[in-house]
């Protein structure tokens, strides 16, 4: 078994004996590092926006693990999560009301994961490629960050990149168009990179 492999089988039996609280840790603990550099890709930013967007995603975790079915996999269901979250922060703005408190000890964990790969993503110089990546939509940048950076497969992409559930002739029909978007994407991306 893999490492990723093990996670989601924890993740899973502790969800299974009811401790939804120490499957959301498990969740913030072993994807909580990729899914903070992916909400920073997508809102282009390591401040208070990113900050704010994960706090989104990880009560979104907790609200919804009780009723998490999966049907995919863990990570694929948190990275549609934290899709949505960055939507949602980018049509409610910078702040929120009240906000939902994480139970126990998440909170301090969801800080901790996000402080130390924020400090982490603002330490490299920026690449061609990387200024490349900004010429491209929001849509783009996240095909490119799922199927790429993070290696997902195309029924992954699909599902995460889906607005609602799709049986499997939609999801078929999907990664097709993805994966022509795709090809659109790597050769836009080498005119930008031939231009800079």
């Amino acid at each position: 078994m893999t490492e990723r492999d093990t996670l989601e089988a924890d993740i899973r039996a502790r969800c299974d004996r009811g401790d939804h609280a120490g499957a959301s840790e498990a969740i913030v603990r072993g994807y909580g590092p990729e899914l903070v550099r992916f909400l920073a890709g997508l809102l282009r930013s390591t401040d208070d926006d990113l900050a704010e967007a994960f706090a989104m995603f990880c009560e979104d975790v907790v609200r919804g693990l009780p009723t998490f079915r999966f049907a995919s996999s863990v990570r694929t269901w948190s990275y549609t999560l934290a899709r949505h979250a960055a939507a949602r922060f980018r049509r409610t703005g910078r702040r929120r009301g009240k906000r939902f408190s994480l139970p126990g000890e998440l909170h301090d964990v969801a800080d901790s994961v996000r402080t130390a790969t924020v400090d982490y993503l603002r330490s490299p110089a920026r690449t061609k490629l990387a200024l490349a990546r900004e010429q491209l939509d929001d849509d783009e940048r996240t095909i490119l960050m799922l199927r790429v950076d993070r290696q997902l497969g195309w029924r992954e992409v699909a599902t995460i990149m889906a607005d609602e559930e799709l049986d499997a002739e939609g999801l078929r029909k999907r990664e097709q168009a993805l994966r022509k978007r795709f090809e659109t994407i790597k050769r836009r991306l080498r005119a930008h990179m031939d231009e800079a």
